[in-house]
């Protein structure tokens, strides 16, 4: 599903994919394949994700279909709210409900908080990467959190990253998580902060592999909710 939302990215961006420096070569852009093909690709990919609701409960199913909307509707939010990093955050972290709705029958508070954190967290590196990208999207009169920050984008990244630990704490808490996933939360928490300080709006090249640095962020989540069953 990741790849599918991928691909319909791509088919609804390619006719502004061509004129933005670090898309100009994307498949659809560069006239490597044509629409038709892409979407042939996308039915395939989501006849391969439809095969997995065989798997899966009722209920998760359900939880599943609901994401759909929010895959197809994101491409097409940058052209009216400087917030697609939300929408995207939302339908890239639904694995987390489907997950609970899984394996405990119901989606718990804490889990809903966790989310939540994942989606503040999104907003914060995703708006990292936009900056990348910030003079290309103003030319072309599209619309990112890092166009509605402008000069502000390290204070209100900052702050996104600090709702992120604030909620995935508070949900680890109510999901009773032991002693050493708050000494996780403490590391995640420097290494957020870490990256607040480096951003630099004016170096898209810095804020390209600061984007790039939160593979760390979600492998220490990973290993901090692991410790935090101990």
């Amino acid at each position: 599903m990741r790849s599918a939302g991928s691909t319909v990215n791509d088919i609804a961006d390619r006719k502004f994919d061509g004129h933005v420096e670090r898309t100009r070569f994307r498949p659809l852009a560069s006239g490597q394949i044509g629409t038709q093909q892409a979407f042939a690709f996308l039915a395939l990919q989501l006849a391969l994700a439809a095969s997995l609701l065989f798997f899966l409960t009722p209920y998760t199913r359900l939880v599943a279909i609901c994401v759909l909307p929010l895959v197809f509707i994101y491409p097409l939010c940058k052209r009216f709210t400087y917030w697609p990093q939300a929408v995207l955050g939302a339908a890239f972290n639904w694995g987390m409900l489907m997950a609970w709705a899984e394996v405990a029958g119901h989606i718990p508070v804490g889990a809903l908080l966790m989310w939540a954190g994942a989606i503040a967290w999104q907003i914060g590196y995703d708006t990292v990467y936009a900056y990348v990208d910030a003079k290309d999207d103003t030319r072309l009169g599209l619309k990112s959190t890092a166009i509605l920050f402008g000069q502000h984008g390290r204070t209100c990244i900052g702050l996104f990253y600090a709702l992120t630990v604030g909620a995935w704490s508070l949900g680890g808490w109510l999901l009773g998580m032991s002693l050493p996933y708050a000494v996780g939360m403490l590391v995640i928490a420097a290494h957020l902060a870490w990256q607040t300080g480096r951003v630099d709006l004016a170096r898209p090249e810095v804020n390209f592999r600061l984007f790039l640095a939160n593979v760390l962020t979600g492998a220490l989540l990973a290993c901090t909710a692991v410790i935090g069953t101990w």
